[in-house]
């Protein structure tokens, strides 16, 4: 009986390892259908003037993951500050009993007992902490939920600036999807968060300047609510005028280096690199154009998720996922 009873809490206790994932977000950033940057000129939504972001920041706070058959994990006392590059990867934390992802719920700015709270109190590091450029606004506002900045219309001669505030504005979101297993204990939510949409029904041609909590303030919080995000199921963030081909193998890795092939079209300056989920460059290279070609990368130095980069002329073509298994 000791011996069924033992095996019995070791089972248990096995389970309970097993059905533990960290569940990271993915927001894979576009300006339409390009990879998102800062400076790069793009068509207002509109269609009828062309506009460019030097800025683009926000805070994204009460996530929430809905589960197997309806179930509601809370990601608790977690808030992110979103500043958008190739890959936007965060850490959701190590959630028990999350098999089957079915939507993400998330609001975009800070919750009403953090947003008047006073930011030297917190640590170090943290996003509701000072930041530079500052993201908090004073005591009665709190803090900024977004804040965009730019140039738009004529010769991209007219600035404008979106600060958004205030607790009524504090919007929600819920998107139905679903997971990547990206490794044994690791589960990935995939979204494309296409920012050209935050100014949406906002003409900035002009010149515009609205920090505040009403007008283009409001309506900007409505285009992140509404559609700025959207579902992805895909793995690898790709430049869709490349005409190459870009894989790595094998992955997941054990033990072994992996080999990146590829065939580069007719260009210049094509370079990979490889980051961890810090941003932290582990490897680089440089490549040359040609069909079937492959290099072996060394060894990644730890276990973990890392991030396989194709660039030509310094702007970003194609990012893969590596996972390198124990």
């Amino acid at each position: 009986m000791k011996k069924g009873f033992l095996l019995s809490i070791l089972l248990a206790s096995a389970f309970a390892v097993i059905a533990q994932n960290e569940v990271m977000l993915h927001l894979a950033p576009r300006l339409g259908t390009a990879v998102f940057s800062l400076n790069q000129t793009i068509d207002h939504p509109g269609g009828t003037y062309q506009m460019k972001y030097t800025r683009f920041e926000f805070y994204i706070s009460e996530i929430k993951i809905t589960h197997d058959g309806g179930q509601v994990t809370p990601c608790t006392d977690l808030t992110l500050l979103v500043r958008p590059a190739l890959d936007s990867m965060y850490s959701l934390g190590q959630l028990p009993g999350i098999s089957n992802v079915e939507a993400i719920t998330f609001s975009v700015g800070v919750p009403q007992a953090l947003n008047h709270a006073d930011p030297s109190l917190q640590p170090a590091g943290s996003p509701l902490a000072p930041q530079n450029p500052e993201m908090h606004w004073g005591w009665s506002a709190g803090y900024r939920f977004a804040a965009i900045e730019g140039y738009a219309g004529t010769n991209l001669s007219q600035n404008f600036q979106i600060h958004s505030l205030g607790d009524a504005n504090y919007k929600t979101q819920t998107i139905a999807t679903d997971a990547e297993q990206v490794s044994p204990n690791m589960k990935m939510i995939h979204l494309i968060a296409d920012y050209s949409q935050a100014v949406k029904s906002i003409n900035i041609s002009g010149g515009l300047v609205v920090h505040g909590t009403t007008g283009a303030a409001v309506t900007l919080l409505n285009n992140f609510k509404n559609v700025v995000f959207k579902a992805d199921a895909s793995s690898a963030v790709v430049d869709p005028t490349f005409g190459g081909a870009f894989s790595v193998a094998p992955n997941p890795v054990r033990n072994a280096a992996p080999q990146v092939s590829f065939s580069l079209p007719t260009g210049n300056d094509y370079a990979l690199t490889v980051t961890d989920l810090t941003g932290k460059v582990i490897a680089r290279r440089t490549l040359a154009t040609g069909e079937n070609q492959s290099i072996l990368l060394d060894k990644m130095p730890t276990a973990g998720l890392y991030f396989v980069h194709l660039w030509q002329n310094s702007l970003p073509v194609v990012v893969e996922k590596l996972v390198v298994l124990n």
